[in-house]
Protein backbone atom coordinates (compact mmCIF):
# COMPACT_ATOMS: atom_id res chain seq x y z
CA UNK A 1 0.00 0.00 0.00
CA UNK A 2 1.27 3.68 -0.12
CA UNK A 3 0.10 6.95 2.26
CA UNK A 4 -3.25 8.44 0.84
CA UNK A 5 -3.62 11.97 -0.28
CA UNK A 6 -4.30 14.34 2.77
CA UNK A 7 -4.84 18.01 1.71
CA UNK A 8 -4.87 19.32 4.45
CA UNK A 9 -5.39 19.11 7.87
CA UNK A 10 -4.68 21.49 10.97
CA UNK A 11 -2.79 19.24 13.54
CA UNK A 12 -4.56 20.89 16.22
CA UNK A 13 -7.49 18.95 15.48
CA UNK A 14 -6.15 15.47 16.29
CA UNK A 15 -6.07 14.17 19.53
CA UNK A 16 -2.90 12.76 21.46
CA UNK A 17 -3.04 9.54 21.85
CA UNK A 18 -1.24 8.37 25.36
CA UNK A 19 1.21 5.88 25.05
CA UNK A 20 2.52 3.20 28.09
CA UNK A 21 5.84 5.15 27.74
CA UNK A 22 4.72 8.30 28.74
CA UNK A 23 4.43 9.87 25.31
CA UNK A 24 2.13 11.18 23.78
CA UNK A 25 1.33 10.89 19.86
CA UNK A 26 -0.40 12.05 16.85
CA UNK A 27 -0.70 10.24 13.79
CA UNK A 28 -0.49 12.71 10.75
CA UNK A 29 0.43 10.04 7.86
CA UNK A 30 1.48 6.83 7.74
CA UNK A 31 1.20 3.84 5.24
CA UNK A 32 -0.50 0.41 6.61
CA UNK A 33 1.37 -1.70 4.63
CA UNK A 34 4.91 -0.50 5.56
CA UNK A 35 6.79 1.37 8.72
CA UNK A 36 7.01 5.02 7.29
CA UNK A 37 5.08 7.43 8.95
CA UNK A 38 5.00 11.37 10.13
CA UNK A 39 3.65 11.93 13.38
CA UNK A 40 4.22 14.51 16.59
CA UNK A 41 5.23 13.28 19.42
CA UNK A 42 5.09 15.11 22.84
CA UNK A 43 7.98 13.58 25.12
CA UNK A 44 7.45 13.79 29.00
CA UNK A 45 10.45 15.46 31.13
CA UNK A 46 12.84 13.47 32.22
CA UNK A 47 11.83 10.94 29.01
CA UNK A 48 14.65 8.37 28.09
CA UNK A 49 13.71 6.11 25.25
CA UNK A 50 14.65 2.56 25.07
CA UNK A 51 18.11 1.98 22.98
CA UNK A 52 17.46 1.33 19.42
CA UNK A 53 17.67 -1.84 17.70
CA UNK A 54 19.22 -2.65 15.00
CA UNK A 55 16.33 -2.76 12.45
CA UNK A 56 14.79 -0.05 13.99
CA UNK A 57 13.57 1.96 10.78
CA UNK A 58 15.37 5.28 10.29
CA UNK A 59 13.88 8.59 11.90
CA UNK A 60 14.05 11.87 10.78
CA UNK A 61 13.22 14.49 13.70
CA UNK A 62 12.68 17.75 13.91
CA UNK A 63 12.36 19.69 17.18
CA UNK A 64 8.98 21.94 17.33
CA UNK A 65 9.54 22.95 21.72
CA UNK A 66 11.74 22.52 24.24
CA UNK A 67 14.95 20.68 23.88
CA UNK A 68 15.89 17.40 22.97
CA UNK A 69 19.46 15.10 24.07
CA UNK A 70 20.28 12.59 21.02
CA UNK A 71 23.24 10.83 22.90
CA UNK A 72 25.01 13.45 24.00
CA UNK A 73 24.10 16.02 21.57
CA UNK A 74 21.71 18.89 22.55
CA UNK A 75 18.79 19.94 19.86
CA UNK A 76 16.76 23.14 20.30
CA UNK A 77 13.88 24.33 19.22
CA UNK A 78 14.36 23.76 14.64
CA UNK A 79 17.19 21.68 15.03
CA UNK A 80 17.12 18.78 12.88
CA UNK A 81 18.67 15.58 12.45
CA UNK A 82 18.28 12.01 11.02
CA UNK A 83 19.18 8.70 12.42
CA UNK A 84 19.74 5.53 9.70
CA UNK A 85 18.44 2.30 10.15
CA UNK A 86 21.38 0.33 11.93
CA UNK A 87 23.12 3.50 13.04
CA UNK A 88 25.27 2.77 16.44
CA UNK A 89 23.80 5.52 18.05
CA UNK A 90 20.78 7.76 18.31
CA UNK A 91 18.82 7.30 21.85
CA UNK A 92 16.86 10.30 22.42
CA UNK A 93 15.77 11.38 26.08
CA UNK A 94 15.07 14.80 27.05
CA UNK A 95 15.36 16.47 30.84
CA UNK A 96 12.35 19.55 30.62
CA UNK A 97 10.15 17.41 27.63
CA UNK A 98 9.96 18.25 24.37
CA UNK A 99 7.78 18.51 20.97
CA UNK A 100 9.01 16.76 18.06
CA UNK A 101 7.85 15.98 14.46
CA UNK A 102 9.11 12.30 13.39
CA UNK A 103 9.74 10.63 9.71
CA UNK A 104 9.71 7.69 10.07
CA UNK A 105 10.83 5.37 6.99
CA UNK A 106 10.03 2.20 5.67
CA UNK A 107 12.27 0.04 6.74
CA UNK A 108 15.28 -2.17 5.39
CA UNK A 109 14.67 0.93 2.39
CA UNK A 110 18.39 0.93 0.71
CA UNK A 111 18.25 4.37 0.67
CA UNK A 112 18.40 4.58 4.82
CA UNK A 113 20.31 2.06 6.37
CA UNK A 114 23.69 2.91 7.74
CA UNK A 115 25.63 1.05 4.92
CA UNK A 116 24.68 3.83 2.66
CA UNK A 117 23.86 6.76 4.71
CA UNK A 118 25.35 8.48 7.72
CA UNK A 119 23.47 10.60 10.69
CA UNK A 120 22.89 13.92 10.43
CA UNK A 121 22.76 16.45 13.56
CA UNK A 122 22.09 20.32 12.42
CA UNK A 123 21.26 23.45 13.89
CA UNK A 124 19.06 25.03 11.24
CA UNK A 125 19.05 28.25 12.69
CA UNK A 126 22.37 28.76 12.15
CA UNK A 127 22.34 27.58 8.31
CA UNK A 128 22.87 30.35 5.94
CA UNK A 129 19.22 30.54 3.27
CA UNK A 130 19.55 29.78 0.06
CA UNK A 131 17.52 32.27 -2.17
CA UNK A 132 18.75 31.41 -5.50
CA UNK A 133 15.82 32.39 -8.42
CA UNK A 134 13.04 29.58 -8.14
CA UNK A 135 10.95 28.28 -10.70
CA UNK A 136 9.60 31.08 -12.67
CA UNK A 137 5.80 29.54 -12.12
CA UNK A 138 6.44 30.75 -7.69
CA UNK A 139 8.86 33.33 -8.11
CA UNK A 140 5.68 35.90 -6.53
CA UNK A 141 6.30 33.51 -3.13
CA UNK A 142 10.06 35.33 -3.03
CA UNK A 143 11.15 31.77 -1.64
CA UNK A 144 14.40 30.67 0.49
CA UNK A 145 15.25 27.22 1.03
CA UNK A 146 17.86 25.00 3.93
CA UNK A 147 18.46 21.46 2.34
CA UNK A 148 18.33 19.33 5.57
CA UNK A 149 18.97 16.29 4.10
CA UNK A 150 19.35 14.57 0.30
CA UNK A 151 19.15 10.87 0.02
CA UNK A 152 21.03 8.53 -1.90
CA UNK A 153 20.60 7.60 -5.41
CA UNK A 154 18.10 10.57 -5.88
CA UNK A 155 15.71 9.05 -2.96
CA UNK A 156 14.29 12.24 -1.47
CA UNK A 157 14.85 15.22 -0.15
CA UNK A 158 14.15 17.07 3.14
CA UNK A 159 14.20 21.01 3.52
CA UNK A 160 12.98 24.73 5.27
CA UNK A 161 11.33 26.66 2.88
CA UNK A 162 10.31 30.11 3.93
CA UNK A 163 8.10 32.86 1.78
CA UNK A 164 8.65 36.37 2.40
CA UNK A 165 4.88 38.57 3.17
CA UNK A 166 3.16 39.96 0.05
CA UNK A 167 3.61 36.78 -1.92
CA UNK A 168 0.56 37.40 -4.11
CA UNK A 169 1.25 38.10 -7.39
CA UNK A 170 -0.53 41.21 -9.99
CA UNK A 171 -1.90 38.20 -11.92
CA UNK A 172 -5.73 36.62 -10.75
CA UNK A 173 -4.81 33.46 -12.47
CA UNK A 174 -1.99 31.05 -12.17
CA UNK A 175 -1.49 27.65 -13.42
CA UNK A 176 -1.64 24.52 -11.66
CA UNK A 177 1.10 21.96 -10.81
CA UNK A 178 1.93 18.15 -10.53
CA UNK A 179 4.93 16.51 -9.42
CA UNK A 180 6.22 12.32 -10.35
CA UNK A 181 7.34 11.86 -6.72
CA UNK A 182 5.39 12.70 -3.39
CA UNK A 183 5.52 15.70 -1.55
CA UNK A 184 4.36 16.69 2.08
CA UNK A 185 4.71 19.82 4.23
CA UNK A 186 3.87 21.04 8.09
CA UNK A 187 3.42 24.54 8.55
CA UNK A 188 5.63 25.70 11.37
CA UNK A 189 4.96 29.53 10.99
CA UNK A 190 2.61 31.86 9.32
CA UNK A 191 -0.26 31.17 5.83
CA UNK A 192 -0.83 30.45 3.17
CA UNK A 193 -3.72 30.11 0.51
CA UNK A 194 -4.28 26.96 -1.03
CA UNK A 195 -7.23 26.10 -3.32
CA UNK A 196 -8.20 23.81 0.05
CA UNK A 197 -8.63 27.15 2.36
CA UNK A 198 -6.06 28.72 4.49
CA UNK A 199 -2.94 26.47 5.72
CA UNK A 200 -2.13 27.82 9.12
CA UNK A 201 1.06 27.24 11.83
CA UNK A 202 0.16 23.77 12.51
CA UNK A 203 -0.78 22.12 8.62
CA UNK A 204 -0.14 19.20 7.30
CA UNK A 205 0.03 18.03 3.94
CA UNK A 206 0.86 14.56 2.39
CA UNK A 207 0.56 14.08 -2.17
CA UNK A 208 1.39 10.99 -3.80
CA UNK A 209 2.98 11.40 -6.89
CA UNK A 210 0.63 13.11 -10.11
CA UNK A 211 -1.90 15.52 -7.87
CA UNK A 212 -3.09 18.26 -9.11
CA UNK A 213 -2.38 21.20 -6.58
CA UNK A 214 -2.03 24.87 -5.96
CA UNK A 215 -1.90 27.84 -7.13
CA UNK A 216 -0.79 29.27 -3.66
CA UNK A 217 -0.10 32.23 -2.40
CA UNK A 218 0.96 34.17 0.96
CA UNK A 219 -0.24 37.24 2.36
CA UNK A 220 1.64 36.94 5.56
CA UNK A 221 4.37 34.79 4.29
CA UNK A 222 5.30 31.60 5.92
CA UNK A 223 7.79 29.17 7.43
CA UNK A 224 7.14 24.95 6.71
CA UNK A 225 9.20 22.34 6.62
CA UNK A 226 9.00 20.14 3.19
CA UNK A 227 9.85 16.58 1.92
CA UNK A 228 9.64 14.94 -1.83
CA UNK A 229 10.26 11.39 -1.16
CA UNK A 230 11.22 10.12 -4.21
CA UNK A 231 13.41 12.94 -5.76
CA UNK A 232 16.53 15.28 -4.25
CA UNK A 233 14.77 18.57 -6.04
CA UNK A 234 11.00 19.55 -6.83
CA UNK A 235 10.47 18.97 -9.91
CA UNK A 236 7.34 21.08 -11.33
CA UNK A 237 5.17 20.23 -14.09
CA UNK A 238 2.96 23.46 -14.95
CA UNK A 239 -0.83 23.30 -16.49
CA UNK A 240 -1.82 25.41 -19.75
CA UNK A 241 -4.97 26.18 -17.73
CA UNK A 242 -4.67 28.60 -14.80
CA UNK A 243 -6.70 28.60 -11.70
CA UNK A 244 -8.06 31.84 -9.67
CA UNK A 245 -5.61 32.90 -7.08
CA UNK A 246 -7.24 30.82 -3.82
CA UNK A 247 -7.68 33.93 -1.35
CA UNK A 248 -10.28 33.89 0.54
CA UNK A 249 -11.29 30.07 -0.44
CA UNK A 250 -13.50 28.24 2.37
CA UNK A 251 -11.51 25.18 3.75
CA UNK A 252 -12.35 21.76 1.97
CA UNK A 253 -9.56 19.11 2.53
CA UNK A 254 -9.07 16.42 0.90
CA UNK A 255 -9.13 13.23 3.01
CA UNK A 256 -8.86 9.27 3.08
CA UNK A 257 -12.33 7.53 4.07
CA UNK A 258 -12.47 7.19 7.40
CA UNK A 259 -10.59 10.52 8.58
CA UNK A 260 -12.42 11.54 12.20
CA UNK A 261 -14.48 14.56 11.53
CA UNK A 262 -12.98 16.49 14.80
CA UNK A 263 -10.05 16.76 11.96
CA UNK A 264 -12.22 18.37 9.24
CA UNK A 265 -13.00 21.34 11.79
CA UNK A 266 -12.53 25.09 10.02
CA UNK A 267 -9.65 27.21 12.14
CA UNK A 268 -10.02 30.62 12.61
CA UNK A 269 -7.05 31.21 14.01
CA UNK A 270 -4.16 29.06 14.69
CA UNK A 271 -3.22 27.55 18.64
CA UNK A 272 -0.17 25.78 18.82
CA UNK A 273 0.33 22.44 17.56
Amino acid sequence: MARPHLEFVQTQNIEWCERPDGTQTKMLSRDAGRTDATMIVRLPAGFCAQPRARDDPALEYFVLDGELTVDTLACTRHAYGFIPQGWRGGDISTAAGATVLLFRHARDSPATVAASCGAIALDTSRMPWDTSPPDPGIRHLRLARKVLRLGPNDSGRTFLLAGLPHGVPDATHLPTETHHHCEEAFMLQGEMWAPEGRMRQGSYFFRPPGIVHGPHVSETGFLQIMRSPGSNRVVNQWSAQLRPLPIGAAYAPVVPEGTPGEWLRPMEDAPRY
